[in-house]
């Protein structure tokens, strides 16, 4: 009986990260590229409503699909510390990559990083 319960409360809360994923993938969709960049560059959360339901791509998706793009980006940032997110945030690739070109803006903006990601304090 004990697996059985545990089991199912393992199941309601991979369900529930899930559910807050898709929240979150519609609510990043809707940002505008200034607000995207002020989350990332200063912590500063964007004050807006979630977007009505229908007005996202993701709306349109199917459940199966929607949950493969969710393990991909489970996926993608797995074991990644709160420094590698802010500088993933920033950079739009992971620290052992080197800058290139396409990251002129981030490197001006770099110093400006502020906020807890990830458990831990980044500047």
């Amino acid at each position: 009986m004990a697996t059985t319960t545990s089991s199912r409360i393992e199941r309601l809360e991979r369900e529930l990260e899930f559910r807050a994923w898709v929240r979150n993938q519609r609510f990043l969709e809707a940002l505008s590229d200034d607000e995207l960049l002020a989350w990332a560059s200063a912590g500063k959360y964007p004050e807006r409503p979630e977007p009505p339901r229908g007005m996202s791509r993701i709306d349109k998706m199917e459940r199966e699909e929607l949950r493969k793009l969710w393990k991909q980006d489970e996926q993608r940032y797995a074991g990644r510390t709160g420094e590698e997110l802010a500088f993933f945030a920033l950079h739009g690739h992971w620290p052992e990559r080197a800058c290139d070109s396409e990251c002129v803006n981030a490197r001006e903006h770099e110093g400006e990083i502020r906020g807890d990601i990830g458990g831990e304090n980044v500047r």
